[in-house]
């Protein structure tokens, strides 16, 4: 495995310097002030302004005034001078994607000795005209915490489930009553978001962030497909000089859980010494014997086992950046590659007595190229070029065959199956899996979607106007393929009457979007496939949707006033077949009596316009009000409206009933949001409040919804369920958040948000119980909480620093950072009766209560890091121990619907569960064991030792 991911990322880096890819929505932020003499306070006219080791700078005009555009997002060093007159340097100042940085500065012609000026780090950008949380490398590096999802977790208004993505992953984040799928990441520029499924899974190592801005609900006119948030990820760069980390940290000596993680990065010149060409690498290597610890381990007394972790749940992953720049003078060219692989599994808890080495396996690719062209044309007027390139490969199939679709249900290969191309079921007490069985009857499935896109951006500044546009394109190529292989591609596959491997694929009838019929081999067109003795032409061509769109914008910056106004279009071409007349499907083609070519259209193509409005002004000098409206645009995931014919045969057949059929009918979702609050500097300016009211409403919503149908005028009614535009959604709250820079030795960020989340559906499945069991009409919708409607959300984040010229030898150079995090319960809607029993009827019982009208009980963590910095010349070496879940609190994140507990349905008190354990001896053991699954708890106690070396040479 080694051997192949190390060939696969030196490809990476061969196609990196190849190619420039790159794309757009990445954001650039703008350094301004006024230079003015300490003694006259006369403006100087002329001073230079230069971001040290950069192409960047500018000059003062005749009012003092000046102003950098288009900086990349970053912390730098910025040196002021003017003739006659002492240097002035700002270190640390930090430089956010879209916010203006004022630095106003006052030179003295007394001395002319250089001035080195520490800047503190802002406690919110008072330019920002929205709700910005921003995390630099310093700040992540003292952090217990690893990964974007799980660091931007911290801010107000967000909601994370605990263990969510577990050790490995991308936890599911929900901001501010949104979805799921609704917060795009984006990485140097470069979104990350799948459009097929709309999921992020690409990571990137703590290491190797130099910042994340994270815009919490509304944004400017310049990004799109969101309706929640917006994460923009910018990774360190080389500079002059060669430096070198290494991160490494194990779990292997303190707990059961076998958390292992290396890391290591490289930058620095090209050329010794010389700036203007300079490359960073960074590589991650993790692998963890248990990718999702639970505070539960598993128990299952029929089988003898107890053991902490679960089984048959192992994780590694592989993360590497890389970033190289070129400063030509006139031209400066930023390349980089973000290339991810993920090897997982899926926890089941019905296959841990027998059959966990059959837990379905994942595997991930992600590869994101990025190169970005930018040239200053004066010191008002910039534009940026940006190509890009990126592909996400997923194969995910049984843990034993994986891709070997032959062998799922060949007596050979499985000598658990006694008859070709059945299936192995529960074992003697009927609730756990014999050895041999394949999870969801066997089902294989792939996905490989790649994008080439282009967008182009222009800015200038014209006295207090900065007007921004911008447009771009992406070409996507989608492929897709999803198989049960179990029965049909086992039958026949050998003896006289063998059939090929392709023809019993195709008999399988598979979902195949730019594969063939047995999912290994690729595809550019529909193909022919044998059906016993007649061949048609399958769908197969790969699908080619089309995104575009365009931006303008003016941020008009007084001193006293900031009035940021954007207009956005959006185009949304997915290309995808979809049904003329959804109440009769057929009647309308070459033949009324068969779906034909006549009975499907290309579906037309959407336009979006998105107004929106930000406005934030001073009150006094510590008191800053901002406002925000806008409208938000998110297309629904293509594997919600990409269909084929044969998923759509069932309408020739009238009166038919058909489940989770795409007719592709479905249209984006549009949020219109509005915000409102103000941030206050407290004690003498350390410290700092922001209290912001947030609304949004969000229509269109997709989500599982009945349509009633006829084969012809007069035939009998058909009824189908799948995806349409039926669900709404409205969510309230207020964000508090408090923080204060230092306070002696310490220093603490408090953030808070209470929240409302009402709608008629949490997901796009949500209603499909609803829908399938109500065969009469329509699906009932109901407004009730949301399945992450979580009141109460906190994170209060302390950090103890020494520094590391305190005189105390001893103590010098610790840093302790805790994380107290705290949330109210989740809804559930109650039953009356649950049984769990695999294949059973589980959660379609009877309710007992109205949607959501029951809520989990709350739960809360304390994660803590302590470090030691030891000095030696170039190098800082730093002995550190990560403690999470410190108190060991055993938090529920789950409940059954039956009792509100997370270890007990209730069933075995019942008539019918009474009955079954009655009638076998073993019975009532293993429904408890199947019960207390470890995955309705959060995590348990994790101790993690490391260490990191950190080397700054010199420029040699």
């Amino acid at each position: 495995m080694v051997i192949k991911y190390s060939l696969k990322m030196i490809a990476a880096i061969v196609l990196m310097v190849l190619t420039t890819s790159l794309y757009g929505q990445s954001g650039v932020g703008k350094l301004a002030g006024k230079v003015v003499d300490e003694a006259t306070k006369e403006p100087l006219i002329g001073a230079n302004i230069v971001l040290v080791n950069t192409e960047l700078g500018a000059a003062s005009d005749v009012n003092g005034n000046y102003y950098v555009l288009n900086i990349t997002p970053g912390t730098y060093t910025v040196q002021i001078s003017y003739i006659g007159y002492g240097k002035k340097i700002f270190k640390d100042v930090r430089i956010v994607a879209g916010i203006t940085y004022e630095l106003n500065v006052e030179l003295s012609s007394n001395y002319q000795l250089d001035q080195v000026v520490v800047t503190a780090k802002k406690l919110f950008e008072e330019k920002a005209t929205n709700t910005v949380k921003v995390l630099d490398a310093d700040q992540i590096n003292k952090l217990p915490v690893k990964g974007v999802e799980k660091l931007v977790g911290m801010t107000a208004g967000v909601v994370m489930l605990e263990g969510s993505g577990g050790a490995s992953g991308n936890a599911v984040v929900n901001v501010r009553g949104g979805r799921g799928g609704e917060v795009v990441y984006i990485v140097d520029g470069v979104p990350q978001n799948d459009i097929y499924n709309g999921a992020n899974t690409a990571q990137v190592s703590n290491g190797a962030i130099d910042q994340i801005s994270f815009q919490v609900g509304g944004y400017e006119a310049k990004y799109g497909q969101a309706q929640s948030g917006i994460v923009n990820v910018t990774t360190k760069s080389g500079t002059n000089k060669y430096t070198f980390f290494t991160d490494l940290m194990t779990s292997s000596f303190t707990d059961d859980y076998g958390y292992n993680l290396y890391s290591a990065n490289f930058g620095g010149p090209f050329v010794p010494g010389n700036a203007h060409h300079t490359f960073f690498l960074s590589a991650e290597r993790g692998y963890f014997l248990d990718g999702r610890p639970s505070a539960r381990g598993v128990v299952i007394p029929s089988a003898n086992i107890n053991s902490k972790t679960l089984p048959g749940n192992d994780q590694d992953v592989w993360r590497f950046t890389g970033k190289t720049y070129h400063n030509f003078e006139a031209l400066q060219v930023r390349l980089g590659a973000n290339v991810n692989f993920r090897n997982y599994r899926t926890y089941v808890q019905s296959y841990a007595k027998s059959n966990s080495d059959h837990n379905p396996r994942i595997k991930d690719e992600n590869y994101s190229y990025n190169a970005r062209l930018s040239q200053s044309l004066s010191n008002s007027a910039a534009w940026n070029l940006n190509l890009g390139y990126t592909l996400f490969n997923r194969k995910r199939g049984d843990g034993v065959f994986f891709d070997n679709i032959d062998a799922y249900g060949d007596t050979i290969a499985n000598k658990a199956l006694t008859l070709q191309g059945s299936y192995v079921g529960q074992d003697a007490n009927k609730l756990f899996f014999a050895h041999g069985s394949t999870y969801s009857s066997g089902f294989y499935e792939r996905t490989r979607n790649s994008k080439l896109s282009a967008d182009f951006d222009f800015t200038n500044q014209f006295g207090k106007h900065l007007v921004e546009f911008g447009a771009g394109v992406a070409y996507h190529t989608i492929r897709y393929y999803l198989m049960n292989p179990a029965r049909a591609v086992a039958i026949d596959n050998a003896g006289p009457n063998s059939k090929s491997l392709l023809v019993r694929s195709a008999l399988a009838l598979p979902t195949m979007i730019g594969f063939d019929a047995t999912g290994q081999t690729m595809t550019d067109s529909d193909v022919d496939q044998f059906i016993s003795t007649d061949t048609y032409t399958m769908q197969a061509a790969p699908k080619h949707p089309l995104v575009g769109y365009g931006y303008i914008q003016d941020k008009y910056e007084l001193n006293d006033l900031v009035i940021n106004v954007g207009l956005r279009f959006d185009y949304f071409a997915s290309k995808a077949d979809v049904l003329k007349n959804e109440s009769m499907p057929i009647y309308g083609g070459l033949d009324s009596t068969r779906l034909d070519k006549g009975d499907l259209k290309i579906k037309d193509p959407e336009v979006h316009f998105s107004p929106r409005i930000g406005v934030g002004f001073p009150v006094t000098t510590s008191t800053v009000f901002h406002a925000m409206y806008g409208r938000f645009i998110q297309e629904p995931s293509l594997q919600d409206i990409y269909t084929n014919y044969d998923a759509l045969k069932g309408f020739e057949t009238a009166g038919s009933q058909l489940q989770g059929v795409n007719t592709g009918n479905l249209s984006s979702e549009v949020t219109t949001q509005y915000e409102i609050g103000f941030r206050q500097l407290i004690a003498n300016g350390s410290g700092m409040i922001n209290l912001t009211a947030f609304y949004k409403n969000t229509v269109g919503l997709v989500n599982d919804d009945n349509i009633f149908w006829y084969t012809m005028p007069g035939s009998a009614r058909g009824q189908s369920y799948g995806p349409e535009n039926t669900d709404f959604g409205t969510v309230k709250g207020i964000a508090l958040a408090l923080s204060v820079n230092k306070i002696s030795y310490f220093s603490f960020n408090l953030d808070y948000t209470y929240s409302l989340a009402e709608g008629t559906g949490s997901s796009t499945t949500s209603s499909q119980t609803a829908a399938f069991r109500n065969s009469s009409g329509e699906t009932p919708k109901v407004i009730a909480p949301l399945d992450f409607d979580q009141r109460h959300t906190g994170v209060l984040n302390i950090d103890f620093t020494i520094p590391e010229n305190e005189n105390n030898s001893i103590l010098r150079a610790i840093s302790a950072n805790l994380i107290f995090s705290f949330q109210s319960g989740r809804p559930y809607t109650p039953l009356l009766q649950q049984d769990i029993t695999p294949g059973g009827a589980s959660n379609l019982g009877e309710t007992k209560g109205y949607v959501n009208s029951s809520y989990m009980p709350g739960s809360s963590r304390i994660d803590l890091r302590v470090e030691k910095r030891i000095f030696a010349d170039n190098f800082t070496i730093t002995p550190y121990v990560v403690v999470e879940n410190l108190l060991n609190s055993e938090n529920i994140v789950n409940v059954f619907r039956s009792t509100g507990s997370a270890t007990t349905t209730g069933y075995l008190n019942t008539t019918e569960g009474a009955a079954k354990a009655a009638s076998n001896p073993n019975y009532a053991s293993d429904y408890m064991a199947l019960e207390h699954t470890p995955i309705n708890f959060g995590i348990p106690r994790l101790i993690k030792l490391g260490i990191k070396v950190n080397f700054t040479g010199s420029s040699m």
